[in-house]
């Protein structure tokens, strides 16, 4: 399930974005701009919204949206605009292009912050993941890939997942590994870090930070998973190129992908 953090001062803002289609986000809200900054930091969080109403006064949107870019460039960004909101911000915003900004109305709030929303994820960790291993998995085991991505933002337990996807923890182990995923615990432990090399490769973060948005126990923790299923420390994964280099290492551990062992069966 996404997890949004909400900077708004607004409360009709917080509900149009808590009722986006049926509560189906968890939604993060805070009034201050250090607050929201610790949250994206701390928390496994999957995209911000900013009303640009609540932003600090100086720099105003393009100064804040300047700022966590360069932090946190992983993340999407949506800015809500007011109509006091200065044009030319917004049209500094797009000339400099911007990566990952989806601009939205309050106007039109209501009506289109899901599709926005949406769109901001459809670069997430959990979309390029499912899309990079959908042609080679049987859709059981793909709808779990998907949970379990999602179950590292709730903290799910081996159990809660399996019980998510209809099944026992054994009986869901089994579907896994006849396609070429791990059990579990095990793919959970992988969801995490797919989570972490993302997050890892932005200049605001750091391997304490993302242990904590993960829940690990401390950051040595978290490096010995890493190690462990990967084989590199967390620097080395960034000077691998972050995402990337540990998809990768999933897809040839499960021998998905082209050169893979479930690859040669896909036409």
């Amino acid at each position: 399930m996404p997890f949004l953090a909400l900077l708004t001062r607004d409360a009709h803002v917080e509900r149009a974005v808590r009722d986006a289609r049926g509560g189906a986000y968890v939604v993060a809200r805070t009034g201050g701009w250090d607050r929201l900054v610790h949250l994206v930091r701390e928390r496994p969080v999957t995209c911000v919204l900013l009303d640009a109403s609540s932003l600090p006064p100086a720099g105003g949107a393009a100064g804040a949206v300047a700022v966590l870019r360069s932090s946190f460039p992983s993340l999407p960004l949506i800015l809500i605009a007011r109509p006091e909101t200065d044009p030319f911000a917004l049209l500094r915003l797009g000339r400099a292009g911007v990566e990952r900004l989806i601009l939205l109305r309050v106007d039109d709030l209501a009506r289109d912050v899901a599709e926005a929303v949406s769109r901001a994820l459809s670069l997430g960790t959990e979309a390029l993941v499912v899309r990079a291993v959908s042609p080679y998995l049987p859709t059981r085991s793909l709808g779990a890939v998907r949970l379990t991505l999602e179950g590292v933002q709730q903290r799910w337990t081996a159990e809660v997942l399996a019980s998510r996807a209809g099944l026992s923890r054994p009986h869901l182990s089994v579907c896994l590994r006849s396609a070429g995923l791990p059990s579990v615990g095990h793919l959970l432990v992988w969801a995490r870090l797919l989570h972490a090399a993302r997050w890892l490769t932005d200049p605001g973060r750091s391997a304490e930070s993302v242990s904590r948005q993960l829940d690990y126990s401390s950051g040595a923790a978290f490096r010995r998973a890493l190690r462990s299923y990967t084989g590199a420390t967390p620097t080395q994964v960034v000077e691998a190129g972050g995402f990337p280099f540990l998809l990768d290492r999933f897809l040839s551990r499960c021998g998905l992908g082209p050169g893979g062992r479930r690859g040669l069966s896909v036409a």
